[in-house]
């Protein structure tokens, strides 16, 4: 039984010898001589009113693009317009992701048409944004997410002899609907 005390023994249970103490840091400056303090107390330091900032020009055309973009899935969603439509604005895996979506639904239109209420958008590259999308649809509020970025696009000829030419423009690469 003293074996087995002696293995539960606290440090308050243990000899004197066997305990150590430890100064304890200074958490408190040193004492000064009264005169030596400031005589006035310290204030905080002011802060100068700062102006919020601006939007950066890319932000606005990158808002501009989404809410367009936006719009035209939601017309898409809605059967008001045709899924090739999407290819002005979107990657071709996202017309497909549309495609399948609206072949596993009915064939009828929504009950009701959808309203955009709220596009947010968070750049996370200068080329890159992600996108928050808030619309309505009858009664009900949904929610939708997307990433768009800008990308180097092959731009269909102007006549059938002309040749395509390259041009940087905002894509929609990723999209979830709720």
């Amino acid at each position: 039984m003293t074996s087995a005390r002696s293995a539960q023994m606290t440090y308050i249970d243990q000899p004197p010898e066997r305990l150590r103490v430890i100064p304890v840091p200074r958490y408190e400056p040193e004492a000064c001589e009264s005169g030596s303090w400031p005589r006035e107390p310290l204030s905080a330091p002011t802060r100068r009113p700062t102006a919020p900032p601006r939007p950066e020009a890319v932000n606005i055309e990158i808002r501009q693009f989404a809410t367009g973009a936006i719009k035209l899935v939601l017309e898409v969603m809605d059967r008001r317009r045709p899924i090739g439509q999407l290819s002005r604005v979107a990657l071709p895996h996202i017309a497909d992701q549309f495609r399948v979506l609206l072949a596993a639904g009915s064939t009828a239109r929504a009950p009701a048409p959808s309203t955009l209420l709220r596009v947010h958008s968070q750049s996370s590259r200068p080329d890159a944004a992600e996108i928050t999308v808030v619309y309505r649809r009858g009664e009900r509020v949904h929610a939708m997410g997307a990433r768009v970025e800008r990308r180097l696009v092959t731009m269909p000829a102007a006549t059938p002899t002309a040749p395509r030419r390259k041009q940087w423009r905002w894509v929609l690469v990723a999209i979830t609907v709720e």
